[in-house]
Order: C-alpha cells, then structure tokens, then sequence
C-alpha cells in the first residue's frame, strides 16, 4: 500500500505551466485549494487511527500500549494472573533452565508461593487493569472489551 501524502500548496505550482507561473496566480490556486489540506489532514489523522484499530489485540503489551496511547497515561498497567510456579527444566535444555535451589546454609533460595496463594488477589478474574484516577472507568471498559477474548475475565481497578 502506497503511503501517499499530497503537497497541496506544491501541486498547486506544478499543475500550472512555468510560463504561467506568477506569484498572484499561484497565489490564488493555493487559495482555492485550501479546504483540500484541511482535508488530506483529516484522512491522515483517520488513517493513523483505523490502522492502530486494525492492530490491536488482546495480548497484554499490544493492548496496554494501545489504551496508553489513547488516554494518554503511561501509569495504565494491565497484570495477568501468574501463580509463579517453579520453572522446572530438562537436562537436556541445559543449565540456563535448570532451578538453583541453595542449601540453607547458603541463604534463601526463590520465593515460591503455596498453591492458590497469588489467586486471592485476583479472585475469579484472568486480569486486572490498573488506571489512573483521571480516566473514564467505562471507557476503558468498553475499549478493553472490543480486544479480548471472549472467556476471559477481568476487573479495572482505578487509584
């Protein structure tokens, strides 16, 4: 797709003949030209906006980046649910996944929650949206449901 972005006031000045060139016509073409700029930077500012729409999905970054930039907050935050089980890695894969867990002598080893203790927070959602006192509630709600999938729970939490 060509991205096609029109010098109004230059095609002006190229459509006319260099002979016929003067400032006093070129001057009125611009004129009469005008409302097409005001135009082209509608459709611009439209375009821009349809193509992000097009983008967005319901993956966490993609749609917390798009709700950033839409309410213009950097605070908005969306957590998913991760119980922070144990990585538990093959010996084939290496040592890079494998768990480390020191001796007691060593010091402590990874934090590792008890089964269902990181889900009370959560409660019977899959995510929590955290946004800032200034945004509309519903509105997020709203744009939160156009992108996600159609199971999944969640609850907006405003500080």
């Amino acid at each position: 797709m060509n991205n096609i972005r029109l010098n109004i006031d230059n095609l002006a000045a190229q459509l006319l003949p260099w002979f016929k060139r003067q400032t006093a016509r070129v001057t009125w073409l611009r004129a009469l030209l005008s409302p097409l700029k005001d135009l082209s930077a509608d459709f611009e500012a439209y375009k821009r906006d349809t193509r992000v729409l097009v983008n967005v999905t319901g993956q966490v970054k993609v749609l917390e980046g798009f709700l950033r930039e839409k309410y213009g907050q950097v605070s908005i935050i969306i957590e998913t649910f991760d119980d922070m089980c144990l990585d538990v890695g093959l010996l084939e894969e290496g040592a890079t996944h494998l768990v480390n867990i020191p001796l007691e002598a060593e010091g402590t080893g990874p934090a590792v929650p008890l089964y269902g203790e990181r889900k009370e927070a959560f409660g019977d959602v899959d995510f929590i949206v955290y946004i800032p006192a200034g945004v509309d509630a519903d509105a997020v709600r709203a744009d939160i449901a156009r992108f996600k999938i159609a199971i999944v729970k969640f609850k907006i939490v405003q500080k």
